[in-house]
């Protein structure tokens, strides 16, 4: 079965189908507000932020209730409807496993065996459906369902905006029943293989783990691993809070719901993923853009501990908002706009709301990974997440694993509409306000061979994903209580038409991970690798894959040395790779002295 792509127009270029495959504001923002090159010019291929809207999730229970509900949904709970507790689920009785049928805490499950030799389970229900009651509340463990489930289709992907390539409102997709993850693997039943999780990025507001480029598969059979990708509530579903929300909490937080549905991903895989022919004990949580930010806020939560043995942040930063930022900035003014704001009872207003209605509504944090604006996403609730992760990591209170964490060289190179100089000094006056002046000096256009286009690729690129990087490392090695490895993509030897511009842009690490060509191009045409290609694919699958069995990248044709912030060294990903010590220094230490 092929999976589902996401809607696109017919696109004759692998860069134009990525960064719309993975356009979103890969982090949480930066102390900097303002006007994006969207306020300048048309949108970028990304699909442009233009605000719409999104309504929030609220929890009922406490992070230590999601705790326990993670350790339910691992040892084999049946959830809301209670009965058996251990690892062997009373539903499952009389099903025999089989090369293709799988025991899980929530009844067996019936793949399908591909022609490769990959056994595919898609739309694994995790958790119950956040609907009615549920919605703005922590997950459920799924409850125990008899006989044998079909596990062929992809799930519904979570509630979500459609723009066109314009950043035009086409509709709303999706459907709130949405908390599914698949599993690829090269054998069911007893095994050890290492474990890859996949959280998919889209500015915490869109995406899907249906999406063709995710699909694990061919992961799964070149490294002989297990691939598990997930859906996670988006957009003001996951994310809202309000202080009547936070009433219904044991601890007194509401919103991170997409964090803990994440965790919840996570229990299960703790529970079930031995019989799946994976290794329970060698988890490796990645993700890109968005993903990476939850990855990282992951390493930073609580109640993720022990639920993963190796993270890789891909393109996206550790620091996340305050709860009082994401409430002032998104959460207020949607339920304002919703109506519900002067209403007794706040949570049951947002819970009697159409799903569509709420994701309508401004502001949506609709994604565009040029952008420095507000967006939905991990915040610092003093529980879920206790403080920001890279104050967490400085302080060696995080979740201790060996860490990997990079960023492409051209991030925003899709997203950034074309430029003459005075738009671009107009447009970094407009975003950095009185520090304008000092951000021109350290990005000069003449730096740039007079592009200001590019200049500005370098700007947005650095300051929200290569120089987060470096930060991130840094912190990571504070308390050198688990090694960490530094990246940087380069590559741009893919194939494009006359007279387009190859860069290393937003997403396109991802091709040569997951090794879906087809993904890349719609309508008539697929995309034929080239030579340096396949081995960009070979170089960063066997890398992801080494690093997930034993916490080291490093192997044959590439030298990786564990991260040292003394030295800033970083291994080049490129065809072929090396080694560098110090990526984007001057302007790095820059943003390091200007961003708090």
């Amino acid at each position: 079965m092929r999976p589902p792509r996401r809607p696109l127009a017919s696109l004759p270029l692998l860069a134009l189908a990525l960064a719309l495959a993975c356009g979103d504001d890969g982090t949480q923002g930066s102390a900097t507000t303002g006007a994006t090159a969207d306020e300048t010019s048309a949108a970028g291929s990304s699909g442009g932020a233009t605000s719409t809207a999104t309504t929030g999730s609220a929890s009922d229970t406490s992070s230590s209730d999601a705790s326990a509900s993670a350790s339910a949904s691992a040892s084999g709970s049946t959830g809301s409807s209670g009965g058996e507790t251990t690892g062997s689920p009373a539903c499952g009785d009389g099903v025999t496993p089989g090369p293709t049928i799988v025991q899980t805490s929530g009844g067996a499950l019936e793949g399908e065996l591909l022609a490769s030799g990959v056994v595919a389970f898609r739309g694994i229900a995790y958790a119950e459906p956040p609907t009615g009651d549920r919605r703005l509340r922590p997950p459920e463990p799924r409850a125990c369902a008899p006989g044998v489930t079909p596990a062929i289709e992809f799930g519904s992907a979570c509630v979500q905006l459609e723009k066109d390539l314009l950043g035009n409102l086409v509709g709303v997709v999706g459907d709130e029943d949405c908390l599914t993850l698949n599993v690829w693997t090269p054998s069911t039943g007893a095994g050890d293989r290492p474990v890859l999780v996949f959280i998919h990025g889209g500015g915490n507001a869109v995406g899907a783990s249906s999406y063709e480029i995710y699909d694990g598969a061919r992961l799964a059979e070149d490294q002989d691993v297990v691939v598990v990708t997930l859906n996670y509530r988006l957009g003001a579903l996951g994310w809202l809070t309000h202080p009547q929300l936070a009433e219904e909490s044991a601890d007194g937080v509401s919103g991170n719901y997409g964090l803990l549905d994440q965790i919840a991903a996570l229990a299960w895989v703790q529970g079930n993923i031995a019989g799946f022919g994976g290794d329970p004990k060698t988890v490796t949580v990645f993700g890109q853009s968005a993903g990476a930010v939850n990855t990282c806020a992951l390493v930073g939560a609580p109640p993720a501990a022990g639920l993963f043995q190796r993270a890789i942040v891909q393109s996206g930063a550790c620091t996340q908002p305050t709860l009082a930022r994401l409430t002032s900035t998104m959460s207020d003014p949607l339920i304002q706009n919703l109506g519900c704001a002067g209403d007794p009872d706040v949570p049951a207003c947002l819970r009697g709301l159409a799903a569509d209605a709420i994701i309508k509504t401004a502001p949506d944090g609709y994604p565009n990974v040029a952008g420095l604006e507000p967006s939905w996403g991990p915040h610092v609730d003093g529980v879920v997440l206790p403080d920001t992760t890279l104050a967490s990591m400085e302080a060696g209170e995080h979740n201790a694993v060996p860490l990997m964490i990079g960023a492409t060289s051209a991030e925003t190179g899709k997203s950034v509409p074309p430029l003459t100089e005075a738009q671009y000094m107009a447009l970094v006056s407009a975003t950095f306000g009185p520090y304008a002046a000092m951000v021109l000096a350290a990005y000069p256009v003449a730096d740039y061979g007079g592009d200001a286009t590019m200049t500005y690729i370098a700007l947005s690129s650095d300051v929200k994903f290569v120089c987060q990087a470096r930060r991130s490392a840094r912190a990571a090695v504070a308390k050198a209580a688990a090694p960490v490895f530094r990246y940087h993509f380069t590559y741009d030897g893919y194939t494009t038409l006359p007279n387009d511009t190859p860069l290393a842009f937003h997403g396109l690490d991802l091709i040569y991970i997951f090794r879906n060509w087809e993904a890349v191009l719609d309508g008539n045409f697929e995309y034929q690798p080239n030579a340096d290609d396949l081995a960009m694919a070979a170089l960063m699958g066997g890398a992801w894959a080494r690093f997930a069995a034993d916490g080291d990248p490093a192997g044959p044709g590439l030298t990786w040395a564990a991260f040292d912030a003394a030295k800033d060294n970083a291994a080049i990903l490129d065809a072929p790779p090396s080694a560098v010590d110090g990526v984007r220094t001057d302007q790095c230490d820059f943003w390091d002295m200007l961003l708090p």
